[in-house]
């Protein structure tokens, strides 16, 4: 789950409720979540992580992969690369 405050490893169960969504997407979009893949989403997003991305996007213009680096950076300074992408 990437968030303006970083990268977390989670795991999910999926609701196999009777009446719900069995879609893995749309579970995530009524979790407040926004999945990468609609088919078999390993990786959401909060909107909050959305909106600054398009704050700095309109403002600063910075690049998706410049964000990414943030993000990354945030969540862990001295060991970037161990972050999962």
């Amino acid at each position: 789950i990437v968030h303006s405050s970083g990268v977390f490893t989670h795991n999910v169960s999926w609701c196999q409720c009777p009446g719900s969504h069995h879609e893995h997407h749309l579970q995530l979009l009524q979790a407040g979540l926004f999945p990468a893949s609609t088919t078999h989403p390993r990786t959401a997003f909060t909107f909050k992580v959305l909106d600054h991305f398009l704050i700095d996007a309109l403002e600063c213009k910075t690049s998706a992969m410049s964000f990414f680096e943030k993000i990354r950076r945030l969540t862990n300074n001295a060991f970037p690369d161990t972050v999962p992408v």
